[in-house]
């Protein structure tokens, strides 16, 4: 499972564990999937005959261990019938779930059925900045850019600083016409984070919105350096300002 195609799935890892009130056979469960998701996959089957909380183990930990055997194809629909199932739980337990529902969805490719889940933990968890995060980037690929700006100015209402927000409204002004205006996300987004690879590529594409091919070249080719200084040349990022910087 490559760790930068997630959203916030450890964080949401983390909530949805309480929220399927963990046992003693589910933590095993979890800690054999990390290990061993092979056995996992059996020991939730298990888990889910038993009915009740341990059947709601068993989906979650089955849900982890196809992801971690690179399936999240599979995995996405676990997600997103257990939290279906979770019916006389809190709004706040629920999300999470969704959420994890939604990241794999978005790491199988399937960007309606992604937006679908997010569309459901952000019901239950509007203040919720990374749901919109995740929505956002949805809509990015279906080419929603208005629906975009809204995602990541809602986010950016509940959590000022989120670099990943700040990028998703800078793409969505650029694409929309509006280049000063996602520059100013720009700007702040390499403030915040210098080093950025996403942050770097995206000022880059905003300067060349607004003619400064000097500014842009500038920071594709800062962009590269910090990711071979950081062996991070196999960066998507890094490939962007790569080939930026080829034409």
């Amino acid at each position: 499972m490559k760790a930068t195609s997630i959203v916030f799935f450890l964080a949401a890892f983390a909530a949805a564990a309480s929220a399927v009130r963990a046992q003693p056979g589910y933590e095993a469960c979890v800690d054999l999937a990390a290990s061993d998701p092979e056995a996992a996959l059996n020991m939730a089957q298990t888990l889910k005959l038993m009915r009740g909380e341990d059947e709601a183990g068993g989906m979650h930990c089955e849900a982890l261990a196809l992801m971690t055997l690179d399936r999240p194809a599979d995995a996405a629909p676990v997600f997103y019938r257990l939290a279906e199932r979770m019916l006389g739980a809190s709004d706040e337990m629920r999300a999470p779930v969704y959420a994890q529902a939604g990241d794999a969805f978005a790491i199988a490719g399937n960007p309606a059925q992604a937006r679908r889940a997010y569309d459901q933990a952000i019901a239950r968890m509007p203040e919720e900045a990374q749901y919109r995060v995740g929505r956002a980037r949805m809509r990015a690929l279906e080419e929603n850019w208005e629906g975009v700006r809204e995602d990541a100015a809602e986010a950016l209402a509940f959590d000022p600083h989120l670099i990943e927000a700040m990028l998703l409204r800078a793409a969505a002004n650029r694409v929309l016409g509006y280049p000063q205006a996602a520059l100013v996300d720009a700007n702040h987004a390499v403030e915040l984070r210098p080093h950025d690879l996403e942050a770097l590529v995206e000022r880059g594409r905003v300067h060349l919105a607004l003619g400064d091919r000097k500014s842009a070249w500038a920071d594709w080719q800062r962009a590269l350096d910090y990711a071979k200084a950081t062996g991070r040349d196999e960066d998507p990022a890094a490939a962007a300002a790569r080939q930026y910087l080829s034409r």
